[in-house]
Formats: structure tokens, C-alpha cells, sequence
């Protein structure tokens, strides 16, 4: 047997949920964040696509949490742009949000009922994902040169908002888990 063989026997690539979407969906983060005007969120698309061409039978699940996150990650951006907590980096906006990370956004809810699910599994971890997981994530922009935090203000306003955010998607994620 093959060495591809072996590995597309190990449990982790039986399903796309788990290390094919993790995969595909780094990709389109990598994307993102490398190629801020049109492509990287046009690799982002693709993800999505592929996403919900191997979900089609809970695509409407799918589908509502990928616009849920969507446009709760808009409202989140934008409200730490308009207040002078964050600014960002890229020329092409939705409003003061640039486009990469609006596609990250949307990228991001296509995984929370799989390769990403545990971040939303329980409460516990939604909060801790919100309030720790959302300036680590916002501290790695600024690593990459992609966002600049105005201070300690700016840092509370993330993890705080990041919070809200990460209750509102625990919700959502669990209750589509039970509609299906």
C-alpha cells in the first residue's frame, strides 16, 4: 500500500469536516491575508464553494452560519475601525472592514460545525475563544502587518466584541447541530 494510500485510511481524512476542510480553509486564511485585494478572497470563495458542494445536503445549515459569521464579523470590524480601536489594512472595504478579513469571516463560519467546531463547543470555550482566542488573532495582524490596535482600549474593545460575537456563533452552531 501507497503512502497516500495509508494516509487517506487515517480517520482524520475519512471526512471532509475534519483535516480536508481544516486544510482548504488555511489555505484561503493564508490567501486572505497575503493577497488582500481580489484574490485572496477569491480563494476564500473557492473554499466556500467546495464547503458547501461537500455539505449539499445541510446547506442551508452551512449557509446561514457562513452569513451569520459574515455579517456579524462585518458589524464587529467595522465598530473597531469607527471607534479608532483597530485600522486596518487593505483598499478594498465594506464600509471600514477591508474585504480580506470579511472573507476570513465568512471562512470562519463555515467551520464551526466541523474543523473548527471545538472552538464553539461549549459556552466555556466560545467565551474563551472570544475574549483570548480574538486578540491573538488580532495580534498576529499586527505581526503581519495587516492592522494596527490603538492601546490597551483597543486590545479590551477586541476581546470584549470578539466575546459577543463567539456567544451569539455558539448559539447558532449548536442550535443548526440539533435542527439537523
Amino acid at each position: 500500500m501507497s503512502r497516500l494510500q495509508t494516509l487517506k485510511r487515517h480517520p482524520a481524512f475519512r471526512t471532509w469536516s475534519l483535516l480536508p476542510q481544516m486544510i482548504c480553509h488555511q489555505a484561503g486564511w493564508w490567501a486572505c491575508v497575503l493577497w488582500m485585494g481580489w484574490w485572496g478572497p477569491g480563494v476564500m470563495l473557492l473554499f466556500l464553494v467546495a464547503h458547501l458542494v461537500m455539505m449539499r445536503r445541510q446547506w442551508r445549515v452551512e449557509m446561514g452560519l457562513i452569513l451569520l459569521s459574515t455579517i456579524l464579523g462585518i458589524a464587529l470590524d467595522n465598530a473597531l475601525a469607527l471607534t479608532g480601536c483597530v485600522t486596518y489594512v487593505g483598499d478594498i472595504l465594506v464600509g471600514q472592514a477591508p474585504l480580506w478579513l470579511v472573507a476570513i469571516w465568512a471562512g470562519f463560519g463555515a467551520t464551526l460545525r466541523h474543523s473548527q467546531g471545538v472552538l464553539v463547543q461549549t459556552l466555556r470555550y466560545a467565551l474563551f475563544t472570544g475574549f483570548i482566542g480574538g486578540p491573538l488573532a488580532y495580534w498576529g495582524g499586527e505581526k503581519l502587518e495587516r492592522m494596527t490596535v490603538q492601546g490597551i482600549g483597543g486590545w479590551l474593545a477586541i476581546s470584549l466584541t470578539w466575546g459577543l460575537v463567539l456567544i451569539v456563533l455558539f448559539w447558532a452552531a449548536n442550535r443548526s447541530t440539533k435542527d439537523d
